[in-house]
């Protein structure tokens, strides 16, 4: 006797999560794996350690500029400046990295 069909199909709804809440997921996932983080801008790419793996530093850091030199470490904070960033591009630069961390 074949199997009695008692419920409808369930729709399935996909939801789409703006970039701010996808870069948060990420952060989360990214944190809870102690993984690193990618952080694209100005067509180059960024590795930062994940948030527990900053260097101790950072927390005592007296303005943003310090803290995302030791952030970045000083091989990629050379490279940035080798862009010649305006304090316009580096506010921009530095929401990606608290967004990619979660911040």
């Amino acid at each position: 006797m074949p199997a009695k069909k008692t419920a409808a199909a369930e729709s399935v709804e996909t939801v789409e999560l703006a970039p701010e809440a996808t870069a948060e997921l990420a952060a989360a996932e990214a944190e809870a794996a102690d993984a690193e983080l990618v952080v694209e801008h100005g067509g180059k790419t960024y590795v930062i350690p994940a948030p527990m793996d900053y260097p101790v530093d950072v927390v005592f850091a007296d303005n943003d500029f310090e803290a995302v030199r030791l952030v970045l470490g000083e091989e990629q904070w050379q490279e940035y400046r080798r862009t010649r960033p305006t304090i316009r591009d580096f506010q921009q630069f530095h929401e990606k990295i608290n967004l990619a961390a979660g911040n």
